[in-house]
């Protein structure tokens, strides 16, 4: 039997991906974002320390991170 935990993602976050989600072959939010998470765990590139910064500070301003 597999173990799960819950992630929480704002309200707004998931509302955007639900609409960009409708018309690509997954069937639901968390198909999604599995699928993106195993496809960058799999990637042989790396980004900089200087570019994770950047994302970070662009997801905080867009409110999906506190």
């Amino acid at each position: 039997m597999s173990e799960y935990t819950t992630i929480s993602l704002r309200k707004e976050f998931v509302a955007d991906v639900e609409e960009y989600v409708e018309d690509e072959p997954f069937g639901s939010v968390k198909e999604f974002v599995k699928h993106v998470v195993v496809q960058e765990m799999e990637s042989d590139e790396e980004i900089s320390e200087s570019e994770a910064r950047q994302i970070g500070q662009r997801l905080r301003d867009l409110g999906y991170v506190d």
